[in-house]
Formats: C-alpha cells, structure tokens, sequence
C-alpha cells in the first residue's frame, strides 16, 4: 500500500472511531461537543471525515470534554481501525 493510501485510509478510520466515540460516549451532536471542548466544529467535522490530520491540543480537549486522558482516547480509537489499516506497512 502505498503512503498516500494508507494516510488517506487511517484518516478515515481514524474519524470514523472520533465521531463514534462522540456520539456513544460523549451523546451530543458535532456543534455541541465542538463547542463545549473549544474544538472549532469546522475542524471537527473534518477530523470525524477524515480530511484533517489531529493535532495533539485538539486531541487533548477532545479527551478532557470525555473526562478521559488522551492516551485512553488514542487507545479508544485504535480498538476501532480495522486490524487490516492498522498493522499496514507504510
């Protein structure tokens, strides 16, 4: 797999568990997380698409409006990438 495939492929798998965990943990809708964690919701929104890359302060209130810490998160979210993205070689 190449590297433009694979970072285009972990993105998305990546927003997709970021919306899920959203959605089932936190029970709120995009504009009101994003507004509560101080996460401008365009940027959510392109996180949970896929289209953005997460930076570490976006990870860090994301996992702090969960009350959680960001590695629980990051462990959250790997439990969700498919096996076949996440053990793929770059």
């Amino acid at each position: 797999m190449s590297d433009n495939n694979f970072t285009k492929e972990y993105l998305t798998a990546f927003g997709k568990s970021l919306k899920n965990i959203r959605i089932h943990s936190a029970q709120k809708s995009l504009r009101l997380f994003a507004y509560e964690a101080d996460i401008p919701c365009a940027t959510l929104s392109r996180l949970e698409n896929g289209s953005r890359i997460a930076n570490i302060i976006t990870l860090k209130k994301f996992a702090a409006a969960l009350n959680w810490s960001v590695s629980s998160l990051l462990s959250e979210i790997e439990k969700d990438i498919p096996d076949n993205i996440k053990n793929s070689e770059l």
